[in-house]
């Protein structure tokens, strides 16, 4: 009937995707320099300590010391790259979810 009003309501997406798995890269790279440092630090031990032959209880104690803070090391490490994928992963989500938006349209019939 001429003149009732009418509401009809949508979700409209308000911007399009964008994909953020580039700053995985970003924030992974900051991780394998830190294991770069790992790794020249545990080649300096091991050419101090193995290479150069040393031996006793002392000796010995020091290397089972490194592999262990090479292994907490390595599963930290390996602990940050998984957060970064669950980081990066929730803020795509969120950002998607950002973009949508809830619109109610108005309008009154002329006929």
């Amino acid at each position: 009937m001429k003149g009732d009003e009418h509401a009809i309501t949508v979700t409209e997406k308000i911007l399009a995707s964008e994909d953020l798995s580039d700053k995985k890269g970003i924030l992974k790279k900051h991780t394998n320099r830190i294991n770069d440092y790992d790794k020249a630090f545990f080649n300096l031990v091991d050419s101090i300590i193995v290479n150069e032959d040393q031996k006793g209880e002392i000796v010995e104690a020091m290397l089972e010391k490194t592999k262990k803070f090479k292994s907490h090391n390595l599963n930290l490490l390996e602990d940050v790259d998984q957060q970064i994928n669950k980081t990066v992963n929730n803020l795509n989500e969120q950002v998607e979810d950002m973009k949508t938006q809830l619109l109610t349209i108005k309008y009154r019939d002329n006929i």
